[in-house]
């Protein structure tokens, strides 16, 4: 029994029953990374309703020329009795053609919609399309059994949801007037659109202009069909991520929002200036579309998940820290002491990912904060009955929770904050306790006296 008591007395022995109560404290950890992982697929599906309300993502492609055309085929069949008879087929298909020059304008205003305690951007405003088209060299391709009807020509614009699309303002077609409608006359390109009768009237070239107002949620992507595409983007939106094929050859970013601006050449994408219906399957185009994203670049979710992440850590220092009081102040604490401390300190972030849902992440963090690291300080005050050991807490609970702060609020350093904190905390325990007597209590050490089985002095 006495080897027993030894063994069971012992520092080592007390600080393998919190390795293992530190595995115990998993189980809540994962319920409350799972609870966090709820709420952020909530909000997803808040703001995926939201933004399919609104307009669903912005995706345009276009305008583009279709010319319908028709192909003559002679066949000759022979009769029973020998007699040759030629049997002619007519076959319909379109000819599309791209501008040689594509000049696209958008200036999109931004706001923040909700849906109870979730909210997602979205933007609305004038998208400007002008250029030329020049058809001579696709209809130079026909061949000389195949007619182009120019005076059917359409002029189409592709849109990935119809309801993203307000209104048409200002089209214009070799000067004159256009007026469109829906349909995309089999584009294919996205699941909607929009065409207006385009008559190629002298020559195969004309120019054009058009401005749609559009509305849609998080992202807005446009097509480079032209030969050469110039495009201008601008909003009120403070944090843009642009995202593609393309990234912007120029950019501006500030507070009251950003303007970026892409230049693209035929010669560096693979979309052909003119094809024929059915030659390029559907989704070829898709990898060429580039834009902008309109998200919080750390929103409450994201942070409340990195926070989350960290939960392990928050377990650890407090069980560490209530650890070296009790090896130092001589006072036993039971394990059901560390649990409560441990969960006290899991709590922190479920009060963190409530509270942000109804005020900024800043002041959530504060208060979610202030409240754990209270709530410790006082239960370890209670414990040792002594308000100077007790405070030995407070540093350390303030101090990790600013790293935290820092670490969250750190999108690209996150890892070199999370390598330093593990550190700096391994290297702390490992100075404080290289004195300890494992298999007793503690080496004799100036100032220190070791201590028995029942917390007295020897």
């Amino acid at each position: 029994m006495d080897g027993i008591r030894r063994i069971t007395g012992s520092m080592g022995f007390k600080a393998a029953l919190i390795a293992f109560l530190v595995l115990v404290m998993l189980i809540p950890m994962g319920l409350v990374r799972q609870v966090v992982g709820e709420r952020a697929d909530r909000a997803e599906e808040a703001a995926d309703e939201i933004v399919e309300s609104w307009g669903g993502e912005l995706r345009l492609a276009g305008p583009l020329l279709r010319i319908p055309c028709v192909r003559a085929d002679e066949a000759i069949r022979r009769g029973d009795g020998g007699a040759e008879t030629v049997e002619r087929r007519t076959t319909a298909f379109d000819l599309w053609v791209g501008p040689t020059d594509l000049g696209l304008k958008a200036e999109v205003a931004s706001e923040t919609r909700s849906r109870g305690v979730f909210g997602v951007p979205v933007f609305s405003g004038p998208v400007a399309f002008e250029g030329r088209f020049d058809a001579a060299e696709a209809l130079g391709s026909l061949r000389d059994n195949e007619a182009a009807m120019l005076g059917e020509a359409e002029l189409v614009m592709a849109i990935e949801s119809q309801k993203g699309l307000r209104g048409i303002d200002g089209a214009t077609w070799g000067g004159k007037p256009l007026a469109f409608r829906p349909g995309d006359a089999g584009l294919g390109l996205l699941s909607g659109g929009v065409k207006a009768a385009a008559p190629l009237e002298s020559g195969a070239g004309a120019d054009f202009a058009l401005t749609a107002s559009v509305q849609g949620g998080r992202r807005l992507r446009l097509l480079p069909l032209g030969s050469s595409t110039s495009a201008t983007v601008s909003s009120d939106w403070p944090a843009p991520s642009f995202q593609g094929e393309y990234l912007p050859a120029s950019r501006g970013l500030g507070d009251d929002g950003f303007s970026a601006t892409w230049r693209v050449s035929d010669l560096s994408r693979g979309i052909p200036s003119y094809w024929r219906s059915g030659e390029l399957p559907r989704g070829a185009m898709d990898r060429f579309y580039f834009g902008v994203d309109f998200f919080e670049a750390l929103d409450r979710y994201a942070l409340s998940e990195r926070a989350a992440k960290h939960a392990l850590l928050f377990v650890v220092v407090p069980f560490m820290t209530l650890f070296l009081l009790e090896l130092f102040a001589r006072r036993a604490v039971h394990p059901i002491q560390y649990l409560l401390a441990g969960v006290a300190n899991l709590v922190f972030y479920l009060l963190l990912l409530s509270l942000s849902e109804q005020v900024p992440f800043g002041a959530a963090y504060l208060i979610a904060a202030s409240a754990t690291g209270g709530l410790t300080f006082l239960y370890s005050w209670s414990t040792f009955k002594d308000l100077r050991k007790a405070w030995c807490m407070a540093p350390v609970m303030g101090l990790s929770y600013l790293y935290l702060y820092a670490a969250l609020r750190s999108e690209d350093s996150a890892l070199l904050f999370g390598a330093i904190g593990a550190f700096a905390v391994t290297a702390l325990v490992m100075f404080v306790t290289r004195d300890v007597d494992w298999y007793g209590y503690m080496k004799k050490a100036p100032g220190l006296a070791a201590r028995g089985d029942d917390g007295a002095s020897e």
